[in-house]
């Protein structure tokens, strides 16, 4: 059994399969909906549904509340219809948007998984075929080890012309149901692999671009410089990355060997935890505190935030206010998995 859904006004039309969620059917159909975590959290596709009937899944009550659910509103990402639907099409138009990139389902090899620093750990597969994604994308795994299978979302950290092995970086959680399991495999592991996913990925362009992250979202990032560095990009780049201490700062030398590949990266690492022990001349700080210091204007940027919500959210409120254009800015929320 399947489901029509009309989008109005655009008139688009497509099929969801019984069970399937509302945004999976269109992807699978080639249509690009609005979306972010895919995982009922962070709002991003919510629609109002003007005709029909959903089971909302599990969307979070702090995206969805009760009153939105009864006016008919429904995060796209977790619903499932009942009946056939008509649904308000509230895409905003993207002038520098690529082609929807369909998502595949692929088996991965684990071929190494090795620390970064004392809690992001850098995880690398091996596909059978290579996968076409963007720069900033990223990719659903799945782990069945013991028979409970668990799936999380990490970006790909690979330029897309390495398609073929591709790297994630991970935050290890003491005890966490994927990272905790994942960082102890032994090479030759397997895990499935769909993707990819997420429309935060480097558009063209002659503007400079600012990029900012915390945590594990170096990831997104490592992709855009080493996709920017593979294709000669002539743009500049300024990249500030958040962390506590120095020691908890990844990817250093090859941040420094990008900056001399692109010309016109400036790392900007800034720190909020130092200690009397610690020697560091840079950034003091968070990223919202420094980009307040080093951005004067930021109508001619544009900007890429990735990493832990809070972070994204203060710092595109800043970037906003210092006259940088919404269509201009582009988030990937990390939402933890539970």
């Amino acid at each position: 059994m399947s489901y029509e859904v009309e989008l109005s006004p655009s008139g688009d039309v497509f099929e969801v399969a019984e069970g399937e969620t509302i945004l999976d059917g269109a992807l699978r159909a080639g249509i690009e909906l609005q979306y972010g975590c895919r995982q009922g959290r962070c709002s991003t596709c919510k629609y109002l549904v003007e005709d029909g009937e959903v089971d909302f899944g599990a969307a979070s009550v702090y995206s969805l509340p009760d009153n939105e659910r009864d006016d008919g509103w429904a995060l796209l990402c977790c619903a499932t219809p009942e009946t056939d639907l008509l649904i308000r099409d509230n895409r905003r138009h993207d002038s520098r948007a690529r082609p929807l990139l369909a998502p595949r389902d692929l088996s991965a090899t684990v071929t190494a998984c090795s620390p970064l620093t004392a809690e992001l750990w850098e995880l690398r597969v091996a596909l059978p075929e290579a996968l076409e994604f963007y720069a900033g994308q990223y990719a659903e795994l799945t782990l069945d080890a013991t028979g409970d299978a668990v799936r999380r979302s990490y970006s790909m950290a690979s330029a897309p012309q390495a398609a073929r092995e591709l790297a994630f970086v991970l935050k290890r959680i003491e005890g966490g149901a994927f990272s905790a399991r994942v960082t102890a495999l032994a090479p030759g592991a397997k895990l499935a692999l769909r993707g990819p996913f997420g429309s935060s990925y480097l558009r063209d362009g002659e503007r400079p671009v600012l990029l900012a992250a915390i945590g594990s979202g170096i990831a997104p990032i490592l992709a855009m410089l080493r996709d920017a560095a593979a294709r000669r990009d002539p743009r500049s780049f300024t990249f500030f990355y958040g962390a506590r201490r120095p020691d908890d700062l990844p990817c250093g030398e090859e941040l420094a060997a990008l900056g001399e590949e692109l010309g016109g990266l400036h790392y900007v690492p800034t720190l909020d935890g130092l200690t009397d022990a610690d020697t560091w001349s840079g950034a003091v700080g968070n990223v919202t505190q420094t980009i307040q210091r080093e951005v004067d204007n930021a109508s001619d940027l544009d900007a890429y935030l990735c990493g832990a919500p809070e972070m994204c959210e203060t710092v595109g409120r800043l970037l906003l206010a210092k006259g940088l254009p919404e269509h201009q800015l582009f988030f990937d929320r990390f939402f933890a998995a539970s």
